[in-house]
């Protein structure tokens, strides 16, 4: 395969979630149920990998999570470079995720809540086709949330990729369901917002993490695991980049 292919390969699986404002203002993707206020905003300072280097794991073992002051919000930290697991921490919560993350299919990641009532971590599964770019998960109270990319259109005419938190199902605490395909947040990362160094063909990285934080209490979830699955997207867009770039090397090595 030449290095031109390549490269149009490796960017292609890139823009479906690169690329997009990091406008606080009013965005309504077409066909949303409801609209979306970002009125909280993070920013993931995740450096994930380039187009052109081995199928290995990212070397970065901790990626900070920042308020746009620049003041500490959330740290995930990873055991070691060749595990996908990690530790979610507060600047004065300590330790409140734990995400047990495994390579290859059907191998779903597991987030345990180290900080709940019950006596031991609940846990919530993270699942999704090896091959798909989306992902749901679980909460122990029923709701079910999905990330998945997107695409929106601005009024001034400029499209935009996102990777957004929608809820499935869920009901409150009356029991009453709520309605679903609401929006909750959405990963933005563009020129202005992606992780310094990084570009919009490389796979992981990360950006603007806008909250929508009325939602966010209407759903009743915690943002600790907003940020947690985010970071799990972000690994799961390294892991298909790193399984290109292993049939790229194969295939190199078998046409030699």
């Amino acid at each position: 395969m030449s290095t031109t292919t390549t490269t149009q390969l490796e960017c292609k699986e890139a823009r479906t979630s690169l690329s997009a404002s990091s406008s606080s203002t009013l965005c309504t993707l077409a066909n949303d149920s409801s609209p979306f206020f970002p009125s909280r905003i993070l920013h993931i300072d995740a450096y994930g990998i380039g187009a052109f280097r081995l199928p290995l794991p990212p070397s970065q073992k901790e990626i900070t999570i920042t308020h746009p002051d620049g003041n500490p919000a959330y740290v995930s930290t990873r055991d070691r470079r060749w595990s996908g697991n990690s530790v979610l921490s507060h600047p004065k919560l300590g330790n409140i995720i734990r995400t047990d993350y495994f390579f290859g299919p059907n191998r779903d990641p597991v987030l345990c809540l180290l900080q709940t009532s019950s006596v031991l971590a609940e846990q919530v599964k993270v699942s999704g086709k090896w091959t798909s770019r989306s992902a749901r998960f679980t909460m122990p109270t029923g709701a079910e949330y999905e990330w998945a990319y997107a695409k929106e259109k601005r009024s001034d005419g400029q499209k935009l990729n996102l990777i957004v938190l929608r809820l499935v199902s869920g009901s409150d605490e009356n029991g009453k369901e709520i309605q679903n395909n609401r929006r909750i947040a959405q990963l933005v990362r563009s020129s202005d917002s992606r992780t310094p160094g990084t570009s919009k063909c490389t796979a992981g990285n990360g950006g603007e993490l806008q909250i929508d934080d009325a939602e966010l209490q209407i759903v009743n979830l915690d943002e600790s695991v907003v940020v947690a699955t985010c970071l799990v997207m972000l690994k799961r867009e390294i892991d298909r980049r790193r399984v290109i770039q292993g049939a790229v090397i194969g295939g190199a090595g078998g046409g030699s």
